[in-house]
């Protein structure tokens, strides 16, 4: 596929989604995923001894325990959060704020 094909078929998605009236929903699947491309992130950093992770809090426990299962090997993130039941997502999207606050300034490590 040349980078003309792929812009022509990314701007007849884009249009369809505004005429059809799904960007919105687009816009939240983008969103999740880039929350969950974040708690992966947060989980290999807290693996890696640079993050501590806040674990009593419930929001953190959501998208944590909704990231965990994503495979980045066979799928996007886009892809797995298409591929999430309502439910789940709408739980991620709630959680989302309230989990990113919880990394509080000082639960950054320095690396040694």
């Amino acid at each position: 596929m040349t980078d003309s094909t792929r812009a022509t078929a990314i701007l007849a998605r884009s249009l369809a989604d505004i005429a059809e009236g799904g960007l919105a929903h687009r816009m939240r699947l983008e969103q999740a995923a880039r929350v969950i491309v974040a708690a992966r992130r947060a989980s290999h950093l807290a693996a890696a001894g640079a993050l501590a992770l806040p674990a009593t809090d419930p929001a953190v426990q959501a998208v944590t325990e909704i990231a965990r299962h994503w495979d980045d090997t066979a799928v996007t993130a886009l892809e797995y959060a298409e591929g999430l039941p309502v439910a789940a997502l709408e739980r991620l999207l709630r959680a989302a704020p309230s989990w990113a606050a919880a990394f509080a300034p000082g639960s950054w490590r320095q690396a040694a």
